[in-house]
């Protein structure tokens, strides 16, 4: 007998529909800020089962729909942690080495930068090729800061 997906399934993952009340579900809008709200629930529960990994299993709350009452106790908020993602790590890495490069250049070689009549390419032959044009575009005004001082 053949193990069929269904519908809701391919290899790595699996489709779940789920009821959120509409007061949680504003409170997230409000947090969740420009981040897909899919991307932002995954985020937010691999941060809470980060945090569950010490605790034993009695100590988990139960979260329940608010047409439904239960008695017990309540939990004290947990701080959140921002989970970094991978471009957002890279991102970083990028700027540190984009930044220290420029940094690094002379006085004379930043203002031969500034004069020059496409001053992003210079910018970008001058620390000799270390990151792409789109980042030193997307960093420019940052980089005008630095080449100024």
């Amino acid at each position: 007998m053949h193990n069929k997906k269904k519908a809701n399934e391919t290899t790595t993952s699996v489709r779940k529909d789920m009821r959120i009340d509409k007061e949680l579900l504003a409170i997230i809008e409000e947090v969740r800020g420009d981040v897909p709200f899919a991307a932002w629930v995954k985020r937010a529960i691999k941060m809470r089962l980060d945090g569950l990994e010490t605790k034993p299993v009695e100590s988990i709350p139960v979260s329940v729909s608010a047409d439904k009452k239960i008695k017990g106790k309540t939990k004290a908020p947990t701080k959140i942690t921002p989970v970094r993602t991978p471009n957002e790590l890279r991102s970083e890495k990028t700027k540190q080495l984009l930044f220290s490069a420029v940094s690094s250049l002379s006085r004379t070689k930043k203002s031969e930068i500034i004069n020059a009549r496409y001053p992003k390419n210079e910018c970008r032959k001058a620390i000799g090729e270390i990151v792409s044009k789109d980042s030193i575009a997307k960093y420019w005004n940052e980089i005008e800061v630095i080449l100024k001082k």
